[in-house]
């Protein structure tokens, strides 16, 4: 099976809404029972849910949308903590991005970063994000994007 990406859906919801980040990463991004809240309520930014799979094994969660134009957000990538450290975030993200142009009409790709999360810059960049020198008015939040 490898690494997968599926929908998030009655049989694999309550394993999302369990998964969590690092103590130390939770100030970083939102409880996935939030952005799970989110999709199912926030329609008009057409949230998409992923349950990011090794194997058989639920690893992760993504969460993608708010497509405006030619453009589109990764807005959410977690990989649970006891999964930490091993590589699933870097075997992910290009697994996403091609995710991403398969299914949409798209030529870039945003996401949001804490500027307090020092490393995520850099380690965004490895993959062609740019770093934008621009915030989010909603969240403060930097902003880095990926064209294609």
């Amino acid at each position: 099976m490898g690494f997968l990406i599926k929908e998030v859906d009655e049989t694999n919801w309550r394993a999302i809404a369990a998964l969590s980040v690092s103590e130390s990463q939770r100030g970083f991004i939102e409880r996935n029972e939030q952005s799970l809240l989110e999709a199912a309520y926030d329609k008009s930014l057409q949230w998409r849910p992923l349950a990011l799979y090794h194997d058989k094994q639920i690893v992760g969660f993504s969460m993608i949308g708010a497509k405006q134009g030619n453009g589109m957000w990764l807005d959410r990538l977690m990989i649970d903590s006891q999964f930490q450290g091993k590589g699933y975030g870097s075997l992910f993200i290009p697994l996403l991005i091609d995710f991403m142009k398969q299914q949409y009409e798209i030529e870039r790709i945003y996401l949001s970063v804490h500027e307090e999360n020092e490393k995520i810059i850099a380690y965004y960049q490895r993959f062609g994000f740019i770093d934008s020198q621009k915030y989010d008015p909603e969240n403060g939040e930097r902003i880095m994007y990926l064209d294609f």
